[in-house]
C-alpha cells in the first residue's frame, strides 16, 4: 500500500472507528449439542501480548476446551494455529481438525529455510503435524458440520478457506484473513497487502466475496477487523466498506 494520497484518504473521519482494540476473532460455534471452534487463535504464549485468550473466553460461555468436537482452520499461518497445543498437550483433547487439502500441501512440499515463510513452517512443525491423526483435509463445498460449508478464499495463503454458517434460514460467513484491514481492505480491494502470498488472487478473493456479501447481505466476521469483528459490507464505487454490526442497532 504504497499510495500515499489514497492513504490519507482512507483516514478520513468517515472512516473512522470507535475501537482502537486490534482483533484476532476466534469463533466458538454450537452445532447440534456439540461445539466446533474456528479459527484457532493465539495460545498461551500470546497472553502477555493481550492474545492468547481463547480457552478463557470459551470457558465464560460455559464450555470447556474438551468439550469441542470440531476445529476449522482457515489457513496455517502461526496466528490462526497457535492455539492448537497447550504447551506439549492438544488445546482440544476430544477434537477432530479440517484445514484445506491445498493448504496442507503447500506447507508440507516445500523447503522454506530461509524465506519470509520460515518462522510459519516452524510453527507447523511444532502445533499441527503432531494432530496429523486427527486432521481432514477439505476442499470448497465440503460440509464440515451441519450448516457448515467450506468456501475457497485463495491468496492470502494458496489453500486459505472461509466458512459458511446457515441456520433457521440465516447465514453468516466467516472470512478469516480474506481483509487484513478495515479500511484498506475493503474500500481499495485490488491494492496488494504484503501478507498475501498470491496478491493477484487475494484480490480476486476480496472482490468474489466481499461482492457476494453485499449483494446478498450477509453478515460476516472477520478475523483481523476491529471490535467486535462482525459487520455488514456495502458496496461503494471502487470497493467496499465495513458497517460494524454494533451500529446496526443504531439505525
Amino acid at each position: 500500500m504504497k499510495n500515499s494520497a489514497g492513504r490519507k484518504a482512507l483516514k478520513s473521519g468517515s472512516n473512522f472507528s470507535g475501537s482502537n482494540e486490534a482483533r484476532k476473532g476466534g469463533l466458538l460455534h454450537k452445532v447440534s449439542t456439540s461445539p466446533s471452534v474456528r479459527p484457532s487463535t493465539n495460545g498461551p504464549e500470546g497472553r502477555e501480548f493481550g492474545t492468547g485468550q481463547l480457552a478463557s473466553r470459551i470457558a465464560a460461555s460455559g464450555y470447556a476446551s474438551s468439550d469441542v468436537t470440531i476445529v476449522a482452520i482457515s489457513h496455517l499461518h502461526t496466528d490462526h494455529i497457535n492455539g492448537l497445543t497447550d504447551g506439549d498437550r492438544p488445546a482440544f483433547s476430544q477434537a477432530r481438525y479440517v484445514v484445506g487439502q491445498a493448504e496442507w500441501a503447500f506447507w508440507n512440499s516445500t523447503d522454506f529455510t530461509g524465506t519470509p515463510a520460515a518462522m510459519h513452517a516452524t510453527f507447523i512443525q511444532r502445533k499441527v503435524l503432531p494432530l496429523r491423526e486427527k486432521m481432514a483435509f477439505i476442499s470448497a463445498g465440503a460440509s464440515i458440520a451441519p450448516g457448515v460449508t467450506s468456501m475457497v478464499a485463495a491468496g492470502h495463503t494458496p489453500g486459505h478457506m472461509a466458512f459458511l454458517l446457515e441456520s433457521a434460514g440465516r447465514s453468516l460467513l466467516l472470512t478469516g484473513d480474506t481483509a487484513n484491514h478495515f479500511v484498506a481492505s475493503l474500500q481499495k480491494p485490488d491494492w496488494e497487502v504484503s501478507f498475501d502470498m498470491d496478491k493477484g488472487a487475494a484480490a480476486s478473493s476480496r472482490r468474489r466475496i466481499f461482492g457476494m456479501l453485499a449483494a446478498e447481505k450477509i453478515p460476516f466476521i472477520g478475523y483481523h477487523m476491529p471490535h467486535p469483528s462482525a459487520g455488514y459490507v456495502e458496496t461503494l464505487d471502487t470497493g467496499f466498506r465495513f458497517v460494524p454490526v454494533s451500529h446496526q442497532f443504531l439505525i
